[in-house]
């Protein structure tokens, strides 16, 4: 009787783990976790989870939104810290570089483009841990670049967050900054974003739900990094920035790479 009672509850349990609201709500709270510490790898994080519950078409435009949420939540306790010559020195070029990044994309293989994406991240790692670093104004054009650069990213593979950090940790700002900027200028992002899907019908209404269903574990993972962040020295956040990188660059190209042997075998 007792060992029956058990496997029942043990079977609920496990459905209710596996069932798509647990599984949002943990993608959603681990996002928010690694970006109240961060200041970005929202999207990182919750692309990849989130796609093992909802359909493809929902998790992008899903995510954006809560961007924008948890952004403006946010924007009080960033606005002092921003770097605001930056933001307005990036903001043109991801303008630009997204409508680049989606032509791109109806015309390359993905395996190719995830590669190059993949290879940029780990060579630009590897640059700022050997102590790379940009001048403190670094010129007009470089910044643009690099702004075009995450738009150009941003229209491939929504991930266009990598580009903006590397630029931030080489200009050499400390922590508070970074994440602080990082926090606005993917609020921004995110907000600008918005703006076609919805006229696309991407931001639906289960997207809006799903959206209002995770805003009290976004704003607790959100509070959660952000306790975390000012208790830990300086240097684990530029450390933590660099690990989410490097993770990220190794799963693009180990996965382009997966990908091009299987359609070569």
């Amino acid at each position: 009787m007792i060992a029956t009672t058990i496997s029942q509850l043990t079977a609920v349990l496990a459905s209710v783990i596996a069932s798509p609201v647990a599984i949002v709500l943990f993608g959603v709270f681990v996002a928010s976790l690694l970006r109240g510490f961060t200041g970005f790898g929202f999207g990182l994080a919750a692309v990849p989870l989130l796609s093992l519950a909802l359909p493809p078409a929902e998790v992008v435009p899903f995510v954006v939104v809560l961007q924008v949420i948890v952004g403006v939540g946010g924007l009080r306790a960033a606005w002092h810290h921003c770097d605001w010559r930056s933001v307005g020195g990036l903001a043109p070029g991801l303008v630009m570089g997204i409508p680049l990044g989606l032509v791109v994309l109806t015309h390359l293989p993905p395996n190719p483009v995830r590669l190059a994406i993949g290879l940029i991240i780990a060579a630009s790692v590897v640059l700022l841990a050997k102590g790379a670093h940009l001048p403190r104004r670094p010129s007009r054009g470089l910044t643009v670049a690099t702004g075009l650069l995450s738009g150009i990213i941003s229209g491939l593979a929504s991930m266009g967050g990598p580009p903006i950090v590397v630029y931030l940790l080489a200009l050499g700002h400390n922590a508070a900054v970074v994440r602080a900027t990082s926090i606005i200028f993917f609020m921004l992002s995110g907000m600008v974003s918005v703006v076609p899907m919805s006229f696309a019908g991407l931001i639906d209404h289960d997207v809006l739900v799903w959206a209002a269903l995770s805003v009290p574990v976004l704003f607790g993972g959100s509070w959660l990094g952000t306790w975390g962040f000012h208790r830990a020295k300086p240097h684990h956040h530029r450390l933590t920035a660099l690990i989410v990188l490097s993770v990220l660059a190794a799963v693009l190209i180990a996965r382009s790479l997966i990908a091009q042997v299987a359609i070569l075998g």
